[in-house]
C-alpha cells in the first residue's frame, strides 16, 4: 500500500505525513501496533516548521486484525489509509469501517 498517511509527528517512520514502514499492523482495536516514538523529535526545545506534506514511495504492507470491511485474511485491501491519534488514545487507523 502507497497510500498510507500518518499524523503522528513523533512517530520515527512518519516523513512528512507519510508512512516509511516496510511493514505494519493494525490490532483488534484498530490500533497502529508498528507505532515507535522518535525520541530525538521530543528532545528539540524549540518547535520546527511541519514537514512537508510526503510523496513516499515504499509499499508498506498492512496487516489487519481489526473486524473491518477491508480486512481479508489478515490483510488490508483498502486503497489508501490514514493513522493519527492522540497521547490518550495512540495510534489509531481512520479508515476502519467496522464489518
Amino acid at each position: 500500500m502507497k497510500d498510507l498517511k500518518c499524523g503522528l509527528l513523533k512517530c520515527k517512520f512518519n516523513k512528512g505525513y507519510a508512512c516509511s514502514a516496510k511493514r505494519i499492523c493494525v490490532g483488534r482495536q484498530t490500533d497502529c501496533t508498528t507505532y515507535e516514538e522518535d525520541l530525538s523529535r521530543r528532545r528539540n526545545l524549540f518547535e520546527a516548521a511541519k514537514e512537508p506534506y510526503g510523496n513516499y514511495k515504499e509499499d508498506t504492507s498492512v496487516s489487519c486484525r481489526a473486524k473491518c470491511v477491508f480486512n481479508r485474511d489478515g490483510e488490508c485491501v483498502a486503497g489508501g489509509i490514514t493513522v493519527a491519534g492522540s497521547k490518550e488514545a495512540g495510534a489509531t487507523c481512520l479508515t476502519f469501517v467496522g464489518s
